[in-house]
């Protein structure tokens, strides 16, 4: 399926109700102050926020969202409660940071074999929104917070020559890291031509699920899993990788 990735950010967008901050109001400056000073309070650094998101978007209508990165790291974007009187209900960030720490592993492994990577990483049962910790480790991370298992999506650009066990390393790395928490992954593997560009707004995502890969220009996805039964994958649709099977 080949559609634009334009078209998949702006449904992303528009389905969390996100607003510009170019041009925004008095009252949404106001909200995305707030939320920056609430967050700087709680972890000592600077804050910068790309949009409003949901207002008053619970069911008792008394809490804002806002989508947030670190001063400097635009691609650490996570998103931030705040509730209507001021206060932060709970943030990402601890997620976000743990998530960049699993990307750096699989960059690391998969580099050396010419294939460049973006990865997006979720710890399954595991609450870390009151964490203060801006070093915390992964090992630390799945000590304190105690999660079922890591479930993550990846997009990597398409080298017509891309094999499921050139994935294995790097899955089992990220199994040792999370203390033999099973790893899942869903790899989509995008179009040569369009990789650079999915790749810089996919660092912006603050959430990914199965169905963005429907708005990718890809060519194949793969299925891949590290856990107590060592490493196993499973290929689709592409023919030029069913070969290897």
């Amino acid at each position: 399926m080949r559609k634009n990735l334009w078209k998949k950010v702006g449904v992303i967008f528009m389905a969390i109700s996100i607003f510009s901050l170019l041009g925004c109001s008095e009252v949404d400056q106001k909200q995305a102050d707030q939320a920056v000073s609430l967050l700087e309070e709680k972890y000592n650094q600077k804050f910068v926020v790309t949009h409003i998101g949901e207002r008053y978007g619970t069911v008792t209508n008394d809490t804002i969202t806002t989508i947030v990165h670190p001063e400097g790291k635009e691609n650490l974007t996570f998103k931030t409660i705040t509730s209507k009187d001021g206060k932060l209900v709970a943030d990402g960030y601890t997620s976000a940071l743990i998530s960049d720490q699993f990307n750096e592993i699989m960059k690391q492994e998969l580099e050396p074999l010419g294939i460049e990577s973006e990865t997006h990483t979720v710890s399954v049962k595991a609450n870390s929104s009151t964490d203060t910790d801006t070093s915390i480790t992964i090992g630390e991370y799945v000590d304190k917070y105690q999660p079922a298992y890591f479930s993550a999506h990846m997009i990597v650009k398409d080298t017509g020559d891309i094999k499921g066990e050139q994935f294995e390393q790097a899955l089992l790395k990220a199994y040792e890291a999370g203390k033999e928490n099973m790893y899942q992954i869903w790899i989509g593997i995008i179009s040569e031509d369009e990789y650079e560009e999915a790749a810089k707004e996919y660092r912006k995502l603050t959430e990914v699920s199965s169905s963005v890969y429907e708005d990718y220009n890809y060519v194949d996805e793969m299925d891949a899993v590290a856990d107590g039964n060592g490493y196993h994958f499973i290929f689709h649709s592409d023919p030029r990788y069913k070969a290897d099977q």
